[in-house]
């Protein structure tokens, strides 16, 4: 109930029954921290550091943000005095203050648990003895209520890519997720806990001058947030934009001693990451630059046994654990004491073409000639992109008709401009797993509903939805290595400011993220800004299944997704014996080996 040592905490509402919750929390984890409503009841109970929380109080009402704050947070208390017992007044203190942090507030007697607005943040609540308790963390929710496992929302994540493209469904029976844009409000007793919209993503409607100019102020105002905490900060250099953009900003606000950055060099051969680092970190002579040697790098599929990383979903971080921390190990072993990577940059700033669905009814003559760029890029076939476009099925009629007879590809080859992409159906997955599969999609379609009216900002946010989940999961592998990590393309303000350019000017395939290139101009060394290549490391990932294939053959032994008769396991262990069979190719059985590992880690 205590989340195994993360981070975490839990919300209860301003009523009576509420206290026999906090009471067995509390004795389970004697350290954990309180707060209490004005009315003098439990409020807030978790763990958490000093710098990630700042409460204000004025009367009946009481606020808290507890996540990445910025040093200061002198509007907490102007904005808590004028509540007056109006819960709604806080939907808007958000974006008063830069970083990524949920806000928590008793006002009024109500409770108000707010997320941040694309996920990277998320609220939960279940019921505990018919009292509703709110949290950031699922896992801990569902541990704390007894929750048992939804075997259809883990059979739903087998085939790829299904489940992010359908209906968010949580892992659980009895919690329930809040969507990301809604805040949950719990009031008095016998009234049950209700969700309200409390951010709306921008309309796609500025130029690309304008955005880039709010993307530099958000970027600025981000990275800034981290760059006031105390001790070491350390940070991803890979050589791309994503990061090294946010060392050049970290770079700039921080002097000698205060920045530590570093990478994987790669294979030099294939890959000119490592050669734009070296050149941005020769510009920052007072920042420290190390790189992994290749026996320090592990590859994929390298520490995929740890039963230990317990997250919210099943998170693809499980089948490159290792890999994905091998860096923050290093700066943990350095003192870092914060650590920031540029996930998120591509989910901004690089898509692959589903803005041309909405593009040809607009824009025809451009739509199509992004359509052939993007068919040059990736290889696309003519007659399904040709089919695709033709497409205009609503969502929900796009969720009913997924056939699961129909081959999917995970391949860039695969066009992508429909609203579903037809799944891979593993030849190791059980009859039992395929109709748990059909009931979960008939279920999906009664209640699908777009994110967005149109095709491609559907996908975008939905991307940036599950893109979310997969980073904080990514953040729990990065703390247990040693150092909290932080994302701060993920940041609101950020998000927000990319989103609200138009598509077709963010994104295009004869440029390379060409709002975010001219965003860091100045700031990013011109040699580095001015880069257009992208390696793309699946040939890492080849090699690991071959190096690791003894590991990963040992998942399958006593596997915990055979026990529920969603995979042959015998089957699956032969087929990894040989890891060149088709039935492998583009890492088909990557889900698998995610569910697997999730399973281990929170059943």
């Amino acid at each position: 109930m205590t989340s195994h040592g993360a981070p975490h905490f839990f919300a209860l509402p301003d009523r009576e029954d509420a206290g026999a919750v906090a009471r067995r929390l509390q004795a389970a984890a004697p350290g954990l921290r309180v707060l209490h409503h004005p009315s003098g009841r439990p409020w807030i109970i978790g763990a958490w550091a000093d710098e990630d929380i700042a409460v204000a109080r004025a009367g009946t009402d009481a606020v808290a943000l507890i996540g990445m704050l910025p040093r200061r947070t002198d509007e907490l208390p102007r904005w808590t005095g004028r509540l007056r017992g109006r819960a709604g007044r806080l939907e808007a203190l958000s974006a008063a203050i830069p970083g990524s942090f949920h806000v928590v507030g008793s006002v009024g007697g109500t409770l108000y648990v707010q997320g941040t607005a694309y996920g990277m943040r998320r609220v939960h609540h279940t019921v505990v003895n018919g009292c509703p308790v709110a949290g950031d963390r699922a896992v801990a929710l569902a541990e704390l209520a007894g929750a048992e496992i939804d075997l259809t929302s883990v059979a739903l994540r087998l085939p790829e890519p299904l489940a992010v493209q359908l209906p968010p469904r949580p892992m659980w029976h009895g919690v329930t997720d809040v969507a990301p844009g809604f805040a949950l409000l719990a009031t008095g007793e016998g009234t049950p806990p209700r969700h309200v919209r409390w951010h709306t993503p921008p309309a796609p409607e500025r130029s690309s001058a304008e955005g880039a100019a709010d993307v530099r102020e958000a970027l600025a105002a981000a990275v800034a947030v981290r760059t006031q905490r105390d001790g070491l900060l350390s940070a991803d250099l890979s050589g791309g934009m994503d990061s090294t953009s946010l060392c050049a900003f970290a770079a700039g606000q921080l002097g000698a001693g205060e920045l530590i950055v570093g990478g994987i060099p790669g294979d030099e051969s294939i890959s000119d990451d490592a050669h734009y680092a070296r050149l941005a970190a020769a510009h920052w002579p007072h920042v420290e630059h190390v790189e992994l040697t290749p026996e320090q790098t592990p590859l994929f599929y390298r520490g995929i046994l740890d039963d230990g990383c317990r997250t919210d979903i099943p998170a693809g971080v499980a089948m490159s654990r290792d890999r994905a921390t091998a860096v923050i190990s290093l700066m943990a072993e350095r003192g870092s004491r914060l650590h920031m990577t540029g996930h998120g940059g591509d989910h901004l700033f690089f898509q692959t073409g589903a803005y041309c669905h909405d593009l040809i009814t607009r824009r025809p003559l451009l739509a199509w000639q992004r359509v052939r760029g993007y068919r040059t890029l990736y290889g696309w076939r003519w007659r399904p992109v040709l089919r695709q476009l033709a497409d205009r099925r609503s969502y929900r009629r796009a969720v009913a008709g997924i056939d699961l007879s129909t081959p999917g590809d995970l391949g860039f080859c695969t066009p992508q401009l429909a609203w579903i992409a037809p799944p891979v159906v593993q030849p190791w997955l059980t009859p039992e797993c395929r109709d748990l599969v059909t009931a979960g999609l008939r279920e999906a379609a009664s209640q699908a509903e777009p994110y967005a009216p149109t095709l491609g900002r559907h996908r975008e946010l939905s991307a940036l939805y599950s893109g979310t989940q997969e980073c904080a999961a990514i953040a729990e592998a990065g703390r247990r290595a040693g150092v909290p990590v932080t994302m701060p393309y993920f940041d609101d303000a950020v998000v927000d400011a990319a989103l609200s350019v138009r598509p077709e000017d963010r994104t295009d395939p004869w440029q390379f993220k060409p709002v975010l290139k001219e965003a860091v101009r100045g700031v990013l060394p011109e040699e580095c800004r001015a880069r257009a290549t992208k390696f793309e490391g699946t040939v890492d990932a080849v090699g690991g299944l071959y190096r690791h294939r003894d590991e990963v053959r040992s998942l399958w032994e006593d596997s915990d997704l055979a026990k529920a008769g969603l995979i042959d396991a015998g089957a699956l262990a032969r087929l990894t014996e040989t890891p060149g069979t088709p039935a492998l190719k583009d890492g088909a059985v990557d889900s698998t080996i995610i569910c697997e590992a999730w399973l281990r880690a929170v059943a």
